[in-house]
């Protein structure tokens, strides 16, 4: 997904807050005005998480600050989930349509995000996983998944944050049980990127920062289930057979998709809709 108008302007934004407790005007509007030239000519392959990165990591070097360590939180996150995964995964069997399930809550736990929310917390994210009233998946979009799946022998399962991961891991066994002669290949970040899961550099799957082995893994896979609103941002327009699975958590999204903050989307590459038919305004 291509950098629009509307990120770019948000990017700025969210730089020029970062900046607000440093006492040094001068230094402040230079640093800006570094942040703004970035943004003169956009290369082709940028979108929204690789900018971020990469301003995240201007932003230690210009003001001679450690970057962030979510090393903690991720941790308290992951415990949190682990805490209810037994009884998460005992209401996901008995319910009626364990995959349909299984995927709304791993959605749900897209609310998870210390990149792209304001404000994350431990009450509102068991809030969201046991309300009753969770947003359904599209009916045609979910038929369409479970008719590729019937099909498929390589599935690679994309995932995005720490905590929500543990939903993760209950979808792919789920998948596994109704498909059972798939097979599920699920990727997470090689590095630290914010508070998404690592297996111990950019948020999202972007195709010019990954390993070969996983860029091959995605170009072989018959179905990619991609968590996440990061994954939608680096990976919309590949043109591979992939299901985002995310809450929409700005403004842009909110307008692409015509929904509410943190309403669930299940769409498919194929069908999801052109970012140019919207307005940046």
């Amino acid at each position: 997904m291509k950098l629009n108008p509307k990120c770019m302007a948000c990017q700025l934004r969210k730089q020029e807050a970062k900046i607000r407790h440093f006492d040094d005007e001068d230094r402040k509007k230079q640093y800006m005005e570094k942040i703004r030239r970035r943004f003169d000519q956009p290369k082709e392959e940028d979108c929204v998480p690789s900018i971020s990165t990469e301003l995240k990591k201007f932003y230690c070097s210009f003001w001679g600050v450690p970057m962030e360590d979510f090393s903690q939180i991720n941790r308290e996150y992951d415990q949190l989930m682990l805490d209810l995964e037994e009884d998460l995964l005992s209401a996901i069997r008995y319910s009626a349509d364990p995959l349909r399930a299984a995927l709304i809550y791993a959605r749900t736990g897209n609310y998870i995000d210390f990149a792209a929310l304001p404000e994350v917390s431990k009450e509102t994210a068991l809030s969201l996983i046991k309300s009753e009233n969770k947003d359904e998946l599209d009916e045609q979009e979910y038929r369409n998944f479970c008719q590729d799946m019937k099909k498929a022998s390589n599935v690679v399962y994309i995932t995005d944050n720490c905590g929500e991961i543990v939903l993760d891991k209950i979808a792919i066994q789920i998948l596994k049980k109704t498909f059972p002669n798939i097979r599920v290949t699920a990727l997470v970040r090689g590095l630290p990127a914010g508070n998404d899961a690592t297996m111990e550099d950019v948020g999202g799957t972007w195709f010019h920062g990954i390993s070969t082995h996983a860029r091959e893994l995605l170009q072989g896979a018959d179905v990619i289930l991609a968590k996440g609103q990061g994954n939608y941002e680096t990976m919309h327009g590949c043109g591979l057979n992939i299901y985002y699975l995310f809450l929409c958590k700005c403004d842009w999204f909110q307008q692409l998709f015509h929904a509410k903050l943190l309403q669930g989307m299940f769409i498919n590459e194929k069908r999801a809709p052109k970012a140019t038919a919207f307005s940046s305004d």
